[in-house]
C-alpha cells in the first residue's frame, strides 16, 4: 500500500490534541482565543484584529459559539452547524460596528478544524493558519485572507509590499456577510494538524515550524513552538492547537 493510502473508513481514528496561548514580548493584552474540544472533533484559534478597538471580545464570542457546537451524524452537519453559529457571531459584531449610537468595531480572524472519522474539514476567514505534517512533509492548508496574498500572483518575488502589508481581507465581524473559505481531505493515522495565530507565523519559518511540530508528543510540540516563537520576539500574540489522529 502507498504512503498516501488513506486509512480504512471502517476504522476510526482517535485524536490527541494540546493548546496554548501568550500574550508575546510586546502586546499589553491578549486577544486570541481558542478552542481544544477533543471529545467533539472540533478545534479552533480565533484571533481578535489588533485595530478593531474590542478584538478580544470579537475571538472569544466566536470560540464561545463553537463550543456549543454539537458533533453532528456526518462532518457535513457539524460544517452546517459550524457556519450558522459562526453567522449569528459575525451579524452581531456588524450590527454593533454599524449602529448610530456608540458603534463599537470588533472582528477576528477565524481557522476551525473539524473531523468525522477519516473526513476532517478546515473554515476559515483571515490569516490564522492551519498545517498538516503527514511523515516529513508540512503542508499550509489555508491561504491567508490578506492584501499580500492576494497580490502575490500579480508582484514580482520578494516585492517588499508581500512583506509589509498584512491587512485583513475578510474577517468575522467585519462584513455584513461572513464567507468562510473550506477544504476538505482526509485523515492519515500519525498526521498531526497545527492551528496558529499569525504571531507564529511571522516569527517561525516553516522548516521551523515542521521540526517543532514533530518533537514529542502534542503537549511538547505545542511547548516547543510556544517556546522558540516567544525566543524569536514574539511581537504579537501566539496561540497553538496540535492535534494528532492516532
Amino acid at each position: 500500500m502507498s504512503e498516501e493510502t488513506l486509512v480504512e473508513k471502517d476504522i476510526h481514528p482517535d485524536y490527541v490534541s494540546a493548546a496554548l496561548t501568550h500574550t508575546g514580548r510586546v502586546r499589553p493584552t491578549n486577544q486570541d482565543a481558542f478552542v481544544d474540544r477533543v471529545d467533539a472533533r472540533v478545534w479552533a484559534v480565533a484571533d481578535g484584529m489588533g485595530g478593531h478597538m474590542e478584538g478580544d471580545v470579537a475571538s472569544r464570542l466566536a470560540c464561545e459559539a463553537l463550543n456549543h457546537v454539537k458533533p453532528g451524524a456526518t462532518l457535513d452537519r457539524t460544517m452546517d452547524d459550524i457556519q450558522r453559529r459562526m453567522g449569528h457571531v459575525n451579524a452581531k459584531l456588524y450590527a454593533a460596528a454599524v449602529r448610530p449610537r456608540n458603534p463599537v468595531q470588533s472582528g477576528s480572524t477565524l481557522v476551525t478544524f473539524v473531523a468525522h472519522r477519516t473526513d476532517c474539514a478546515v473554515l476559515w476567514a483571515g490569516d490564522s493558519r492551519l498545517y498538516r505534517l503527514r511523515g516529513n512533509q508540512l503542508m499550509q492548508i489555508t491561504t491567508d485572507h490578506t492584501w499580500a496574498a492576494q497580490m502575490a500572483p500579480h508582484l514580482p518575488p520578494g516585492d517588499p509590499l508581500l512583506e509589509e502589508d498584512h491587512s485583513i481581507m475578510r474577517a468575522v465581524g467585519g462584513e455584513h456577510s461572513l464567507v468562510l473559505d473550506v477544504r476538505r481531505d482526509k485523515v492519515q493515522r500519525g498526521d498531526r494538524y497545527l492551528l496558529c495565530s499569525d504571531g507564529l507565523t511571522r516569527e517561525l519559518s516553516s522548516d521551523q515550524i515542521a521540526t517543532r511540530l514533530a518533537s514529542g508528543d502534542v503537549n511538547a510540540a505545542a511547548q516547543s513552538l510556544l517556546e522558540a516563537t516567544l525566543t524569536a520576539g514574539a511581537r504579537d500574540n501566539v496561540t497553538v492547537v496540535v492535534i494528532e489522529a492516532v
